[in-house]
């Protein structure tokens, strides 16, 4: 395991951001441009189609200089990038086979023109047109996330306060209808237990929609964040054995909110594990270099209708969460362009699995 205080050094394929890809294909159109006005001649329609060629590399460039002011996800970027080199390709593509078209009419003219032009123009339509999908659908995503996010804030919170309420009000009722003789305090303490259920549901729902609304991200010690949050854990379960493993120590760019996932999923396993049960902590990378954190228990898992809930669009009348702990885990990663796996633990017992992009 890498000592705390070293930083790997990062590879050119790391330090490589979209930005940086939409100036190569830039760059790549401008040079293919200056190639057909040094190789096609001196003549003035050389230099229109040598303008012509570097007017939309130009637009390209500018694209590049503008990408990260647009609000893309990191993921979105890469998408479009890759939507662009996938036109690009396509036109260049189309020039040839027009081009063989003329060859085979004893015509071979004008291919350096045909080309560079087709590449420019591929690469200019590809990352303006690229961009404004990706936007459009993230825009859409978003749109179906917050509603997702208030149909499970307003049935969570109307089958909480409904059940909640009614118990700590027919103890306060008993409180009402009782002699100043009798002995009320069982009543209280459970008109308070259950005051205060409800107020931490409030509280998490409330902190639920504060991730959803961060747009920012900070970047992470992903196995020291981990070891905080087991000794903060430990400090108020003493007697719960928790393993380690950690086979890397990544770095991840995340939601401010990671810490208090990684807490919210320990806890989870704590709640859903007998004494007898294990829990194990995993740290590791994938074949892809993502960065994959698992917290997985022995104990009895977690029941199949929170699993469920997290895996449909939305609540159902018939289904909800027990608690929103679930949610401040899948709120975080889907914020931090990760996803969030809940597995069987064979045989018994379940798995959260945490996968967070390669950073850079």
């Amino acid at each position: 395991m890498p000592l705390f205080g070293w930083l790997p050094v990062s590879s050119p394929r790391e330090q490589l951001r979209p930005q940086h890809a939409v100036y190569l294909l830039g760059i790549l159109a401008l040079g293919l441009g200056i190639l057909h006005l040094l190789t096609e001649g001196e003549g003035l329609g050389t230099v229109l189609e040598a303008f012509v060629i570097c007017s939309l590399s130009s637009l390209v460039l500018l694209t590049g200089y503008e990408f990260p002011d647009r609000e893309i996800s990191e993921s979105g970027r890469w998408r479009a990038v890759r939507l662009a080199a996938g036109v690009t390709v396509s036109f260049a593509l189309l020039a040839l086979a027009v081009w063989t078209i003329w060859l085979l009419e004893g015509h071979p003219n004008q291919f350096s023109f045909l080309l560079s032009f087709a590449t420019a123009l591929g690469t200019m339509v590809g990352i303006r047109g690229g961009i404004h999908a990706v936007e459009s659908e993230e825009r859409l995503e978003e749109a179906e996330d917050l509603t997702k996010l208030l149909t499970i804030n307003q049935r969570v919170l109307r089958h909480n306060l409904r059940n909640e309420l009614s118990i700590a009000l027919g103890h306060l009722d008993n409180v009402e209808s009782a002699d100043h003789s009798a002995d009320t305090s069982e009543d209280v303490r459970v008109i308070r237990d259950h005051l205060e259920r409800l107020l931490e549901t409030t509280d998490r729902t409330r902190e639920i929609v504060s991730i959803w609304n961060a747009h920012r991200t900070v970047e992470h010690r992903l196995t020291s964040l981990v070891e905080e949050r087991i000794a903060r854990v430990r400090e108020t379960h003493p007697d719960v054995e928790i393993a380690t493993r950690f086979e890397a120590d990544p770095r991840v760019r995340s939601h401010p909110a990671l810490g208090r996932a990684v807490e919210e999923a320990l806890r989870n396993a704590i709640e859903h594990t007998p004494p007898e049960a294990s829990i194990s902590v995993t740290v590791r990378t994938d074949s892809n270099g993502a960065a994959v954190l698992e917290v997985a228990d022995t104990g009895e898992g977690i029941p199949r209708y929170d699993l469920d809930a997290i895996g449909s669009p939305g609540e159902t009348p018939l289904v909800h969460t027990r608690g929103l702990g679930l949610w401040i885990l899948y709120w975080t990663l889907k914020t931090s362009d990760g996803t969030l796996e809940l597995v069987e633990n064979r045989p018994t017992g379940t798995i959260v699995r945490m996968t967070f992009p390669r950073k850079g």
